[in-house]
Order: C-alpha cells, then structure tokens, then sequence
C-alpha cells in the first residue's frame, strides 16, 4: 500500500501566501480596468514553496491564475461616464455665471462711484460762456462754453457715460455726444479728430477727441454743451454747480 505524506506546514504556507496574493490583486483593481493582452497575475517563481526532503515535480506546484480585471464597456459604463461630464459641465457653467455676475455688479457699483465725478473737458481756459448774446451764433445767443485750447490738445469726458453720437454736424463740424447717468447729454464740437464709437461706454476723464476748428469755427477751441430732453442747459452748473 502506497503511502501518502501530509505535506509540511511549509507548502501550506506558500499556498496560502499565493492564493491571498491573488484575492488581494483582484479585489484591489477597479472593476473597468483591462489591459489589451488579457494578462494573468501568477505566482512568484521567486518564493520557495518547495517541500523539504521531497521530490515534486514543477506541475504538482500550485498555481495561481486569476483574469485581472473586467473588460472595458461593462453595461451601463458609457451612460455613467457621459451622466458624470455633463454633471462637471452643469458646475463649471454655474461657476462661470457666477463669476461673471459677480464681476458686473462690482463694475457697476465702480461706476455708480464714478458717476459721481466731473472734469472739464478740456484743459484750456474759458473764452466765451454760456448765453452771451450775438449774431455770429445762429440762435443769436451762446449755446454752451468755449475751451480755447490749441490744435491737436486733448478733450475728455466729463463723466461716466456712453456715446451715442460720433460724426459730422452742420456748424458743430466733428462731434461727439454722450448720454450720462443723470440723463444729461453732453456735446463736444468743433474737433479735429473722434477717438470713439457710438456704442462705446467711457470714463470719467478718458480722451475721446482732439480740440480742432471744424465747421463754423473762428480758430481752434473745444465747444462744450449741454442738453437735457434736447433743451440747452447752462454747462457750468452742471460742471461745477454754479453759473
């Protein structure tokens, strides 16, 4: 009768150690994970499971072979993957609303501020004021205020605004118009060039032309009015509060 040997705690050992080493491996990996040639995770030719003072032949060892993981394109993985991108785009749009929300209303409280402020037109003395009375003016009276500034100097806006009007008028020659917060429109004429478009928001003291002598003009000054509902109104109280 051919007897049989219980093995050694030793193989026991090593058979053990494989067999949590591929649960372990199988467990750990993701389930979508797959790599092209179908890889197996074997036993470590390394480790010494041999039996002590035995002969066993390489195909009585014990060998470990468990598929790594389940292939790519598991049902339903397409539909979770597209559901979780549009959820990623969704935020991403809410935060850049926000952003952007957020940047106006600030830029709208900096020009609240800002509207508030007054310069002159032009950096040049008054020649002519408002109302005096000849016959070298059309309506036989002055419209606004005279900047006699030289060729070629800048004008500013006097405050915050938005052009509404850039071209050619009769008598004014070159103009601009710009409609402000308090509704008061303001008029700078006679220029030699326009630096903005109708449409165009501007700044308090930003450039938006050049003194000139276009249209009905006797020499280079900067023309200032302003109008309110289409009316002329007396510039220096709304430059400085007084007559």
């Amino acid at each position: 009768m051919t007897k049989f040997r219980t093995p050694n705690n030793r193989w026991i050992s090593g058979s053990v150690l494989l067999i949590a080493i591929g649960l372990t491996i199988s467990m750990a990996l993701p389930s979508n994970f797959s790599i092209s040639s179908d890889p197996v995770i074997k036993a470590d030719s390394s480790l010494d499971i041999s039996v002590a003072n035995e002969d066993v032949a390489a195909a009585d060892l014990p060998i470990i072979e468990t598929p790594a993981v389940a292939k790519l394109g598991a049902p339903g993985t397409e539909d979770k993957v597209i559901r979780f991108k549009a959820q990623v785009a969704e935020i991403a749009a809410r935060e850049v609303a926000r952003i952007a929300a957020e940047k106006e209303r600030k830029a709208a409280e900096r020009r609240a501020l800002r509207a508030k402020y007054t310069v002159n037109p032009a950096r040049a003395r008054i020649s002519v004021g408002y109302g005096r009375k000849g016959r070298i003016w059309d309506l036989g009276w002055h419209t606004g205020i005279d900047f006699n500034g030289n060729y070629g100097d800048s004008v500013f806006a006097a405050r915050v605004g938005s052009v509404i009007f850039t071209g050619w008028r009769p008598a004014y020659g070159r103009t601009i118009e710009i409609k402000h917060l308090d509704g008061v429109v303001t008029r700078y004429a006679h220029l030699s060039r326009i630096r903005v478009v109708a449409g165009q928001e501007v700044d308090v003291g930003e450039r938006i032309g050049n003194i000139g002598a276009s249209g009905k003009a006797f020499g280079a000054h900067l023309h200032f009015e302003t109008l309110v509902n289409g009316k002329y109104r007396n510039p220096g109280i709304w430059l400085w509060g007084n007559d």
